[in-house]
């Protein structure tokens, strides 16, 4: 990926908001927009959700997703596809958790059994441009 290609793409996946992406039970794509909660550069991705929302449970039957970001005013895009694993586990919850997160939760607490985390890791990514486009591996 060109200097000025990789320094737009990177721009983008600063964004506050992805649209992400899963396949349902039947094999059609789904796309939620979502606040991403943490992010290590391009590669990992880190969102706040609900064990038994629609969405994780997409995750748990088939990883297969995707996370898009956008700019409206010029028009530029970034797509990233991996994988979306559901962690349900101490150390990952307490990670997201904030205190104003307690009145989401039934138990107002970071072990609510309902409380996740979903964490998104990019193997490739395409970026848009002036009717231009550049497919990237993730590696960092």
């Amino acid at each position: 990926m060109t200097g000025n290609v990789k320094k737009s793409a990177r721009k983008l996946a600063r964004k506050k908001i992805a649209l992400t992406g899963s396949v349902n039970a039947d094999g059609a794509p789904g796309i939620k927009a979502m606040a991403v909660e943490k992010r290590e550069g391009m590669k990992t991705f880190w969102f706040a959700s609900n064990v038994g929302s629609q969405r994780a449970a997409q995750y748990m039957a088939n990883p297969r997703a995707c996370l898009y970001f956008f700019d409206r005013i010029p028009y530029r895009g970034l797509i990233l596809e991996g994988a979306m694993e559901v962690l349900t586990d101490e150390a990952s919850r307490r990670l997201l958790w904030r205190r104003s997160m307690k009145c989401v939760y039934r138990n107002g607490r970071v072990d609510d059994p309902d409380y996740c985390v979903l964490r998104f890791i990019a193997t490739h990514g395409r970026y848009y441009f002036m009717l231009e486009t550049e497919s990237f591996s993730v590696d960092d």
